[in-house]
């Protein structure tokens, strides 16, 4: 392939350079809109207003969201078992959905027929994707939307891509080399595993010149090496499986645009009450999507957003990076692991008198360890091997088992622990 200028352009000049004027008159617009059509087709949309006491009428502009309560991810599962399958938030009958997602909980998330509904070629595009790279997304293909969403955000672009799915390195390696591909999606860590792999190998460089990277944090370190050593220009993007591509990199690599068919706040994560820009809070979002309008969910992520000018000539606001969680849900290897999981996990087994899911990092990796404290005279050798099935099972993770003495797990330690480090 001849070389392509990844750092400038737009996708969409008009959106991403527009003034802020320009950009409330553009998000109330289509936030009046999305409330009406919600508001007739949706009942579970419908019934949090009502709550509220508050309708469509009521939101002349981006502000006017405060006036709603925000939706947490945790309550989705029961909102669901109440009114299934997807809690009343569907506008749209079941035949017309495209694919159903299922991401832990578990929440059912519907693809719906309007094409582009992710919102992520604009992130993928200021990333450094073009037209005619061949581009193999690794993220996994199973029950999640990520893969599948962004496919569809590539091909809008004029990318071909190839569905590799997570794992299988060596095959990732082959196919790479043989495609000559261009271009990489997927976790940040599982692109340093491929690079290493083709080391092992002794295939020689492979062709990646642009990365899109995701579902677990990127760290500094990490994107000098693959500029550096493997000339790869790696950006990130955020999103979430309940509201799509909210935040992305342009090549300045300063913070995360926030898209204009979301609008993005960061809230007091226990009242809910926007903060002012440059306090740490949880980052809420209304989603401009006619199928499933989720409308200020939270996403239970904590953030920080900047509205500093961006050296690329975009004019939105910037999320500067991510920093935890609100809550106990974590991000392993790109899946989401529950509190409620580690609970299910514990109970296959008896005699676990005490339990502590502790996520760590080694080199790149994340690591999973289920630390227990076991009742008296219980086989330590059968229980471990158990529960390191169940972890397999319940979070589709592969995890080990660390048994521990008395005292070692605190009374009223958090079931789900995150001691990974980031520089």
């Amino acid at each position: 392939m001849k070389p392509v200028d990844r750092r400038a352009g737009y996708w969409n000049r008009e959106r991403e350079a527009m003034s802020a004027g320009a950009r409330e008159r553009y998000q109330s617009e289509w936030l009046a809109a999305l409330l009406e059509h919600a508001w007739a087709h949706a009942p579970g949309v419908r019934r949090r207003l009502e709550q509220a006491g508050v309708s469509p009428k009521n939101f002349r502009s981006t502000d006017d969201l405060a006036r709603l309560p925000v939706i947490k991810k945790s309550a989705m599962p029961d909102l669901q078992k109440a009114d299934p399958p997807f809690g009343g938030f569907c506008t749209v009958p079941l035949a017309k959905i495209r694919k159903i997602f299922v991401s832990p909980g578990p929440i059912f998330e519907p693809m719906g027929p309007e094409v582009s509904g992710f919102h992520a070629e604009t992130g993928l595009f200021a990333g450094g994707f073009r037209p005619g790279d061949i581009v193999i997304n690794t993220f996994s293909y199973h029950l999640t939307p990520a893969a599948h969403e962004i496919d569809e955000s590539l091909n809008l672009i004029g990318c071909s891509v190839v569905p590799t799915g997570v794992g299988q390195t060596e095959i990732q390696v082959s196919v790479a080399k043989a495609i000559s591909a261009t271009g990489y999606v997927g976790t940040p860590s599982f692109l340093m595993t491929v690079l290493a792999k083709a080391k092992e190998m002794g295939v020689g460089p492979l062709p990646f010149q642009v990365a899109q990277v995701g579902a677990e944090p990127f760290t500094e370190a990490m994107r000098r090496e693959l500029a550096d050593q493997h000339r790869i220009m790696a950006r990130q993007g955020f999103g979430t499986a309940d509201l799509g591509m909210l935040a992305y990199e342009c090549a300045e690599a300063n913070g995360m645009h926030l898209i204009e068919d979301a609008i993005t706040q960061v809230c007091d994560p226990t009242s809910g009450e926007p903060l002012p820009n440059g306090q740490i809070g949880e980052l809420v979002a209304t989603v401009h999507n006619r199928t499933y309008p989720m409308i200020r969910f939270g996403t239970g992520d904590l953030t920080v957003i900047t509205d500093e000018p961006c050296r690329c000539g975009r004019t939105s606001a910037r999320m500067l990076g991510w920093r935890g969680r609100a809550d106990e849900v974590t991000k392993v290897r790109g899946m989401f692991i529950h509190p409620r999981q580690a609970d299910e996990i514990v109970a296959r087994v008896k005699g676990v008198e005490r339990f502590q899911m502790v996520v760590g990092r080694e080199g790149h990796n994340d690591t999973l360890t289920l630390r227990v404290q076991l009742a008296s005279g219980v086989n330590a050798a059968a229980v471990s091997t158990a529960l390191e099935a169940a972890i397999r099972d319940v979070m589709k993770l592969r995890g080990t088992v660390a048994v521990v003495g008395a005292g070692a797990i605190a009374d009223g330690a958090k079931k789900i622990s995150d001691e990974r480090k980031w520089d």
